[in-house]
């Protein structure tokens, strides 16, 4: 296990707070105080958080619609990913964009993608242009198990592997694309197992498993930083809540997500950090709380900031003239 106990503790408070917000959210919208499109990461936290902090802070990443914990990993500010998701002036994009596709050029999330797979082939661009640089960044792209079908994932991992690009692509196999399982739109067992066809190494690892998943990450991040070429990450996760908020998820059998719920991964975590000495009760309960705090900062900053005046309809949407 090359993961130190500080980084554990690191990995748990992102995973608590993403887990906070999630919460928070769903409130809200059942409450009708806010309106938004908002796609859960429920039961995903701690993968999403080993992902972010495995990168180095320069490196590039490529997100997708349902990997925000990854990008508050990666040290994009929750203040203004929320106030991006409710349309707010304060937001990243300055509330045109929305959730799905906000981008923080300054904690090197450069890309969000609403479009199922869009991001894969714009990834190998981003690491491409490490290549011409020289600038010995890598590029980690996440991608749900529902992208893995789309004709984006042939063309990117082509080209990732004949230009032999420093980029990680992750898989985060949650089972369903949508409301559809992923044993019924996939010929092969694993995302993983399509990787042969393009001689490009992988795996398949426990996405809860968090020292397990951080030796896969670091271990992939370092090949492709030192000229080894991409590699193909398949991270099994489970999606404690439907595609949307209005997915009652009827099309999963009966008591298998109630399960899965009791074994929430990140309590799990929780216990896990205690039994093995990385943290004692008092410490992770003020984590906890931490993370409640950090919620609560974050709708209060974007529930109290404004919305895009009608002047600002056109900015920075046109380039200027001359």
């Amino acid at each position: 296990m090359n993961i130190t106990t500080e980084q554990l503790r690191e990995v748990y408070a992102i995973s608590t707070f993403a887990k906070e917000l999630d919460e928070r959210v769903q409130q809200l919208l059942k409450a009708g105080t806010i309106n938004t499109t908002w796609f859960s990461w429920r039961g995903s936290e701690l993968l999403g958080a080993v992902v972010g902090k495995s990168m180095r802070p320069d490196d590039y990443m490529v997100a997708y619609y349902r990997d925000g914990m990854s990008q508050m990993a990666k040290g994009f500010p929750a203040r203004k990913l929320f106030a991006e998701a409710l349309g707010k002036v304060t937001g990243s994009q300055k509330g045109k964009s929305g959730w799905v596709h906000s981008v923080d050029l300054e904690s090197g999330v450069v890309m969000n993608s609403g479009v199922v797979g869009g991001q894969l082939p714009i990834a190998a661009g981003w690491a491409l242009s490490s290549v011409l640089r020289g600038d010995d960044k890598v590029t980690v792209c996440n991608f749900g198990d529902g992208a893995a079908n789309e004709g984006a994932f042939h063309e990117a991992l082509t080209l990732a592997s004949l230009w032999n690009l420093p980029i990680v692509y992750v898989c985060h196999n949650n089972l369903y694309a949508e409301h559809t399982a992923f044993s019924k739109t996939s010929p092969v067992e694993h995302v993983a197992d399509r990787a042969s066809a393009y001689n490009i190494p992988s795996t398949v690892i426990d996405g809860d498993n968090v020292p397990a998943l951080w030796d896969e990450m670091t271990t992939a991040i370092t090949r492709a930083r030192t000229g080894g070429g991409p590699t193909l990450i398949e991270a099994m996760t489970y999606r404690l809540r439907g595609h949307t908020r209005y997915d009652t998820m009827g099309y999963i059998a009966k008591g298998e997500v109630a399960s899965k719920i009791e074994n929430d991964p990140v309590p799990r975590f929780r216990a896990w950090l205690i039994e093995q000495g990385h943290a004692t009760e008092s410490e992770l309960k003020e984590l906890d709380e931490q993370g409640v705090q950090g919620v609560e900062d974050a709708w209060e900053f974007a529930d109290k900031s404004a919305y895009p005046s009608p002047e600002d309809l056109y900015s920075d949407v046109f380039a200027p003239e001359g």
